[in-house]
């Protein structure tokens, strides 16, 4: 048949005389258009007019057939031709296998209207030895699974992508389509040198039909089952979702880290209340983190600016016990030696039992009622 020309139900009687199957599948609405005689029995229908009937009102096809029947158009209006075997499901009768040979075929339904593109399918069914059991379970598996599954020459030449990597990736040709399939084609030359170590499984930014998406892929070298030359075997899992929301997670976590952060520095204010004298509150409860980053906050003033004096204000400190209480008093050593006199105001009652209890001598600190009185003393 000449690929230009259109064809109606009535232009291929002809094929009615053949014992072989010959049907056309209609690319645009997913069905059988027509068939010949000889795929009655085959299908297991009572006639052609209820064959093209039953399949026409069947179910939509799925995503996965849609991506084979999407691939198989773009080789015919390449004016590829392909043969494959499939599994076949009539009704009422054992599934089958059949060594089909497709090409496309420009149809209309009545003569005059424009024509698109089908595919014609001529079916030869396999004898029980001519197709392996297992086999054929493996096949069809790999045609419904929903990982990516590519087998690639070590060149990087495309062997076979079942239909969710051609449906994700694209069709294949001639090329470095393994390298292609990379958004950084860097990986893809690092990746070629570690598998000399063995089989890799690793987090790949693959560049897809719908843009850029991430892979958890594994690769790992083997053999091409027809020639038997090396090859590299692919598996991919889309993660970008999974990605994503690990991501969130994480600046969400650093985010609420931050506000932690920020609460802990307003709850040690380091403020200047005179020249060369700065006042510290310590207001909540403090614990040891508290007091350190109380004395890391006036480490860096100290350190920064000429300081003589701190009042240590301890009027909005909470509940305190002896370990606080060796911390203020190690806040306190560390300005004297840097030659910054320290002095307490606020000490509240449960502190200064804190302190005796704990045995710590604060007989060289000044102490003072309220911060009032700490900086009138040290006028």
């Amino acid at each position: 048949m000449a690929d230009h020309l259109v064809y109606v139900p009535e232009d291929l009687v002809v094929f009615d005389v053949l014992s072989t199957p010959v049907w056309i599948v209609d690319l645009d609405r997913g069905h059988q258009w027509w068939a010949n005689l000889a795929c009655v029995p085959m299908w297991g229908a009572l006639d052609r007019e209820r064959l093209l009937t039953d399949s026409a009102a069947g179910p939509r096809p799925s995503d996965t057939s849609r991506a084979r029947l999407d691939a198989l158009r773009r080789r015919f209006e390449r004016g590829e031709r392909a043969v494959d075997r499939w599994t076949l499901y009539p009704d009422h009768a054992r599934p089958f296998v059949a060594e089909c040979r497709q090409q496309g075929i420009q149809i209309a339904d009545r003569r005059g209207d424009p024509g698109r593109l089908a595919m014609l399918v001529e079916a030869r069914v396999l004898g029980e030895g001519e197709a392996d059991l297992h086999d054929r379970r493996g096949i069809e598996a790999l045609r419904y699974l929903g990982e990516l599954v590519s087998l690639y020459t070590e060149a990087g030449e495309a062997l076979m992508r079942n239909p969710a990597a051609v449906r994700v990736l694209g069709d294949f040709g001639p090329g470095d389509a393994f390298a292609a399939s990379f958004a950084d084609p860097a990986e893809a030359r690092d990746v070629r040198r570690r598998l000399d170590a063995g089989a890799l499984r690793l987090d790949v930014a693959v560049r897809t039909r719908d843009g850029e998406r991430w892979y958890d892929t594994a690769i790992r070298r083997s053999l091409d089952p027809i020639t038997g030359a090396p090859a590299l075997l692919v598996t991919q899992t889309d993660i970008t979702e999974r990605r994503a929301h690990l991501a969130e997670l994480e600046r969400n976590r650093q985010q609420l880290a931050a506000q932690a952060d920020e609460l802990r520095r307003l709850a040690a204010p380091v403020i200047r209340v005179g020249p060369r004298v700065l006042a510290l509150p310590l207001i909540g409860a403090l614990d040891r983190e508290r007091v350190d980053i109380a004395l890391a906050a006036v480490l860096a003033h100290t350190g920064r600016d000429r300081v003589d004096r701190v009042v240590l204000d301890l009027t909005g400190a909470a509940a305190a016990d002896a370990d606080v209480a060796a911390g203020v008093l190690r806040i306190v050593r560390v300005l004297r030696l840097q030659g910054v006199t320290a002095a307490l105001s606020g000490v509240r009652p449960d502190l200064a039992r804190a302190i005796v209890g704990a045995g710590l001598d604060l007989s060289e600190v000044t102490c003072y009622q309220t911060v009032d009185h700490a900086l009138a003393g040290a006028r």
